[in-house]
């Protein structure tokens, strides 16, 4: 339990010294096993933290376990993920500055390239809007729940995307661990950004799906052959 909030502690140290976040904008949560998960403090001093103040917090009704400190707002939302998702090991959620703009724009972010196709065979997907009671009432977990219908909509599992955009708000990824989920949402960040970029130069730009699948499954899956065995 130590060593997985420890590397939590880490993986947030790292997204708050990134260009991911600003201030003490967004969290990074760990899944310790089928019952629990530790997540960063809410807005707390990342420099003075420990990983031990992370509290733990148990997945089947959200409620704190262990630790003096708040956990982060968003905690019901990771929770709600881990529930559904088994697979799930690590969440973070970031504002940066690209993947935030899609997600405020309400657009889906469009495959455009191998970058792209390297870690996702389909477009970022955005979520719907959440409605007026939705927003009053169980706020966070409701971004949750719009997630989940994100991904079943758009029949996507939630390791075979580096993230989900969130409606007005801002991106949610995923990993097999706290360390993975960061490393998606640097990816996320930068297919963002190189999408924006390659729709300033070519508003027409396509992919040929033929090459969005040789890229996806030569790092994926029983065939795939990228980097050491």
């Amino acid at each position: 339990m130590k060593l997985i909030q420890k590397n939590c502690h880490v993986a947030n140290v790292s997204l708050a010294k990134s260009s991911l976040v600003i201030h003490s904008f967004g969290n990074i949560s760990s899944r310790i096993d089928d019952k629990y998960f530790t997540i960063k403090p809410s807005g707390a001093n990342l420099n003075i933290l420990k990983h031990t103040d992370y509290p733990i917090i148990r997945i089947s009704d959200n409620k704190i376990i262990k630790g003096k400190l708040n956990p982060s707002t968003d905690t019901p939302t990771h929770c709600l993920l881990y529930k559904k998702y088994r697979e799930i090991g690590g969440i973070a959620h970031t504002h940066s500055k690209f993947a935030t703009a899609w997600s405020q724009a309400k657009k889906s972010i469009p495959i455009l390239g191998t970058t792209h196709a390297d870690y996702s065979q389909k477009n970022i997907q955005v979520t719907n809007p959440l409605k007026k009671n939705q927003i009053i009432k169980n706020y966070e977990k409701n971004i949750g729940n719009s997630i989940i219908d994100c991904l079943k909509k758009s029949k996507i599992k939630p390791l075979e995307c580096p993230g989900i955009l969130v409606a007005n708000h801002a991106p949610f990824s995923f990993g097999i661990n706290a360390n993975q989920a960061f490393k998606n949402a640097e990816i996320l960040e930068y297919i963002a950004e190189l999408a924006y970029l390659s729709l300033q130069i070519n508003s027409k730009s396509k992919i040929d799906i033929n090459l969005i699948k040789k890229h996806f499954f030569r790092k994926h899956g029983p065939s795939s052959y990228y980097g050491q065995k």
